[in-house]
């Protein structure tokens, strides 16, 4: 039948950079490695203990989908932990977005007091952290903020080998707007560098979502690949990567969900070179 002959499928992928940056988190930070500069100047600058900022298009529909990597909602959202040395966090939250809007070329510039708000119950801090003071937390949202490829270049020159190996070749704007959703967040947090936690750096994790609607086409036959889904295949590594890894699962009757993880890494032995 036309039915059997012509499946709909939904085809789900979930890119994870993480880097674990040897930078002490509480100095000003000078040497850089794997951990992008122009990030890291504007964490030291404005004192910023977390840092949470995403750029989504779409509804992420649970019931079809399953759950998400990161729930995100629909436009901009941003919301920051600050350190306990800040003394006016509302002058340092507004120069921080201003920041950041041209960093990431978003209209995050119209944050302002309007649609600012303080969570006293939710927002906790994801990464090490002793003090939930919420005086210290702001949280933003811009349901109207369009994303678009202005927003997709910065975002991926943050990574070690920008898209230019690795698995961010496959980042492909082309491809990537031209979906059911698509959702690329940016999360800064401190974390410990050893068990006892003698001391603290941050990790920066860089993530991406999209949900293709893909039609497989002959007698029921559900094909899949990279290169149907992306318009590009995997050339070569990031040679500044320490492991990358694919998971694919198509178990599922009329989707298949890929999760496309690399992690960069350097160990504390080893000293960070400047920029």
């Amino acid at each position: 039948s036309s039915q059997d002959c012509n499946v709909i499928m939904m085809h789900s992928c979930s890119f994870i950079f993480a880097t674990d940056a040897n930078i002490q988190f509480v100095s000003a930070v000078s040497h850089y490695r794997l951990f992008p500069k122009s990030l890291g100047q504007v964490l030291s600058k404005f004192a910023v203990r977390e840092l949470h900022l995403s750029f989504t298009h779409g509804f992420w529909r649970r019931t079809g989908w399953g759950q998400p990597f990161l729930q995100a909602p629909p436009g901009a959202e941003l919301w920051v932990w600050f350190q306990p040395s800040v003394t006016d966090v509302d002058t340092t939250w507004k120069d921080l977005s201003n920041v950041l809007s041209g960093l990431f070329c978003a209209s995050l510039n119209f944050i302002d007091s309007t649609n600012t708000v303080t969570p006293t119950a939710s927002f906790k801090p994801l990464g090490i952290i002793n003090e939930t003071n919420h005086n210290y937390l702001r949280y933003a949202a811009l349901p109207r903020e369009i994303v678009c490829t202005e927003n997709l270049t910065p975002w991926k020159k943050l990574l070690p080998c920008g898209s230019k190996a690795g698995l961010g070749v496959l980042l492909k704007a082309e491809r990537l707007f031209h979906t059911s959703y698509h959702s690329q967040a940016v999360h800064v947090r401190p974390v410990c560098r050893d068990q006892q936690c003698t001391s603290i750096s941050w990790e920066l994790t860089l993530s991406l979502s999209v949900v293709f609607d893909l039609h497989a086409a002959g007698s029921g036959k559900r094909e899949w690949s990279l290169f149907k889904m992306f318009s590009r295949t995997l050339t070569e590594v990031c040679p500044l990567a320490s492991q990358s890894t694919i998971y694919v699962d198509v178990t599922g009757k009329e989707k298949v969900l890929c999760k496309l993880r690399t992690r960069f890494y350097i160990p504390s032995t080893v000293l960070p070179r400047s920029f």
